[in-house]
């Protein structure tokens, strides 16, 4: 009796070991990737598919994007060649190339290790985006025709393509090595870096990353006015420039913290919504341009994306819980209640649109990478079972889709020196 009694219990304790050893390995990281090297496959943990299947849905869903030949308003490829050596992603709902979308298609390639597409989009952006001359010097218009040349419909940047241009150029670097001229990505990282900072102030404009404020500016054009964008708020690239880049790495360090704190003061008490734009200190900010600009829209979906990257890959701030669990409980009683998430909101939470958005759809889903509750399960099960973006608005929604794809299967990483 007293030996059955001890297998019993000698079970029950090896049970419980293994289940609390599960438990860990499941939750919601305390210490980040960039400590750790480990990233998080969402979609084998909550048993909605094998890591064989993850696998052919990322490639699958690149493939489509990149590589389909689809590419009329109706189709599904986003990339278009131009000659051997270059090429640009369209936007297909607005018929323009946008350094948004040629950054974030080269972050997507090299996380992807497709060099060749990489070089593509690089050399594209370098020769026709890139100034050459005048104050924008080194800074990227923000988007040009589609048709060859190629023109600036507008010379000013929009500063998130020059955050991602130079994230995805150091990581290029980690990954290959840095060649010449144009595909020395350490160079052009560093240089794109420093012009952020450290141009001199015109009349016209002042450099796109606040050295008072310490934060990312909206545009640069003073008529516009000086004000943020919450979803240009990247914590976890402000650390890696922090010890990568040539120039102000103390600077960079401290403007991570500071975006920490800033999302707490721009997220609303209750919804935990952000607005297009805000002040400083997080007030949304109205302007004639943008009648979505004090509201929660399509910029904004992407700053749950950013808040999620930072914590699964840093870890700094255990408070970025609650700011995605409050924003999750908004978006899961909406569904509740109407089926479907509004892709436009007051700040407060008043649907501004019936209908809504694979990309938000995806954005919400990566709230799983710092909280394991239920909604957030339920909104990665979503995105699982969500088709990829095709068809004329197939260009944000896609690589919003595409990015937590990456992101949840545990491939979306810091690639190191």
């Amino acid at each position: 009796m007293t030996t059955a009694f001890t297998r019993t219990l000698s079970s029950f304790l090896c049970f419980l070991l293994l289940s609390l050893y599960a438990l860990q390995a499941s939750a919601a990281p305390t210490k980040g990737a960039f400590e750790s090297g480990v990233y998080r496959n969402l979609f084998v943990e909550y048993g909605l598919a094998s890591e064989k299947e993850t696998n052919d849905r990322v490639k699958e869903t690149y493939q489509q994007l990149f590589y389909s030949d689809e590419l009329d308003d109706s189709g599904e490829g986003l990339f278009f060649p131009v000659g051997a050596d270059m090429g640009f992603i369209k936007d297909i709902g607005s018929n323009d190339i946008r350094s948004e979308g040629m950054s974030y298609g080269m972050m997507i390639a090299v996380q992807m290790s497709d060099k060749p597409m990489f070089d593509k989009l690089w050399r594209f952006a370098e020769r026709y985006m890139q100034h050459k001359s005048g104050w924008f010097k080194g800074y990227f218009a923000w988007h040009l025709s589609p048709r060859d040349p190629f023109k600036s419909i507008d010379n000013n940047p929009a500063p998130d393509g020059e955050l991602y241009f130079a994230m995805a150029l150091y990581f290029a670097h980690n990954k290959w090595g840095s060649g010449e001229g144009v595909l020395n990505y350490k160079k052009q990282a560093d240089e794109i870096v420093n012009n952020m900072v450290n141009k001199p102030e015109s009349d016209l404009s002042v450099p796109m990353f606040s050295k008072e404020k310490l934060q990312i500016l909206f545009v640069t054009e003073k008529a516009t006015g000086i004000f943020t964008d919450p979803s240009y708020h990247l914590p976890a690239f402000y650390e890696l420039f922090s010890r990568w880049s040539a120039t102000d790495k103390e600077m960079w360090a401290k403007a991570a913290d500071v975006s920490r704190s800033f999302f707490h003061k721009a997220a609303h008490p209750t919804t935990g919504l952000f607005a297009e734009y805000s002040d400083f200190e997080g007030k949304p900010q109205k302007t004639s341009f943008n009648k979505n600009s004090h509201n929660s829209a399509y910029d904004a979906f992407r700053v749950m994306g950013n808040i999620a990257m930072d914590y699964a890959w840093f870890a700094r701030d255990a408070g970025q819980k609650d700011l995605v669990e409050r924003q999750l409980q908004f978006y899961a009683q909406e569904l509740a209640a109407i089926g479907r998430n509004s892709a436009e909101h007051s700040h407060d939470g008043r649907s501004l649109s019936n209908w809504g958005s694979s990309g938000q759809t995806a954005m919400i889903a990566t709230a799983a990478m710092v909280t394991d509750h239920e909604n957030a399960k339920l909104y990665v099960k979503r995105l699982w079972n969500q088709a990829t973006p095709a068809g004329k608005w197939r260009y944000y929604d896609g690589l919003l889709h595409l990015f937590a794809v990456l992101h949840l299967s545990g491939q979306y990483r810091i690639i190191q020196p």
